[in-house]
């Protein structure tokens, strides 16, 4: 039977969001990851709603948010030094050739990469954002930035003149 989402909200919030600091949770990922959970069963509450344990599905929304937001720290904190350990090259704004080049290489790629890399590096929107205008799943964006930087590294570092070799022998770009 479903039952009126205020009064489901009232009764189970506190109890989604202490079960979450009992399993581990620090309180306030534990309340940003109750509220998205209960966002989103409002989003589903003509399904969530005639659930037997609506709290369950709750539940487990919330607990799934917080293994995310756990991931996506770890791999924030793990890339962090490598990136500081990593010299970047940026083409100054006056380089006219590094740029040329950039718009050189951009045209070659796919339509779907090159507005990845627009959206993302151009507009400066994050993945989800980027995915959600070009109407595909965040996934798939990052497969299609992915795609794109794979074949920019080659060509910007010939257009800049940067190698060096590989133990194997094989040209490869430096970083």
């Amino acid at each position: 039977m479903a039952r009126n989402f205020d009064e489901f909200f009232r009764e189970s919030y506190d109890l989604t969001v202490k079960g979450l600091v009992l399993d581990g949770t620090r309180m306030d990922d534990a309340h940003d990851a109750a509220q998205e959970a209960f966002v989103r069963a409002y989003a589903r509450w003509w399904r969530v709603g005639h659930y037997k344990e609506p709290v369950a599905w709750v539940r487990r929304v919330a607990v799934n948010v917080v293994r995310d937001q756990h991931r996506h720290r770890t791999v924030r904190e793990n890339s962090l030094p490598k990136l500081a350990a990593e010299p970047m090259t940026v083409p100054a704004k006056g380089d006219a050739e590094s740029v040329e080049g950039l718009d050189e290489a951009l045209a070659l790629l796919p339509p779907q990469q090159r507005k990845a890399v627009d959206l993302y590096y151009g507009a400066g929107f994050s993945t989800e954002e980027a995915a959600m205008r070009m109407g595909i799943s965040p996934g798939a964006f990052r497969f299609h930035l992915s795609r794109a930087r794979r074949s920019l590294k080659p060509r910007m570092a010939e257009k800049l003149g940067r190698h060096e070799m590989t133990p194997a022998g094989r040209q490869e770009v430096a970083r």
